[in-house]
């Protein structure tokens, strides 16, 4: 009999130390969300009420909203006739343009970041 309980606390002793096996640090996977609100250089066309963005790769339609309307404002400084093209770099988000007229893009302008044009000087 005591060989039994000798042979009972040992197993028993065994299973309560089972190692347990080490655990490894979990690995955090880090998603790098793009920003949608990017930097685009290229020509601003504005002819009435409407414009556009035009670059290398791409032509967005702008939505015309208070930065807009101030941004086609204070290009007349650089503007040689009503419908000139003004290089300029801006911030903004591209979506879908969800109305049937115009481009299938639309860029919502954020921020002016440089207007890359020289403004005309008039002579007196």
């Amino acid at each position: 009999m005591k060989k039994f309980l000798l042979i009972i606390s040992i197993i028993t002793l065994a299973l309560a130390c089972d190692n347990e096996p080490e655990k490894q640090p979990e690995t955090q996977i880090t998603e790098k969300v793009v920003d949608s609100i990017q930097v685009y250089e290229g020509d601003f066309i504005s002819v009435g009420k409407m414009a556009v963005l035009k670059g290398d790769k791409f032509v967005y339609q702008v939505k015309m909203d208070s930065i807009a309307f101030k941004l086609n404002d204070s290009l007349n400084a650089f503007k040689k006739g009503e419908n000139s093209i003004i290089p300029i770099k801006v911030k903004g988000q591209v979506k879908d343009n969800v109305q049937a007229t115009g481009y299938s893009k639309l860029i919502e302008i954020t921020e002016v970041v440089d207007i890359m044009a020289k403004p005309i000087i008039e002579n007196e």
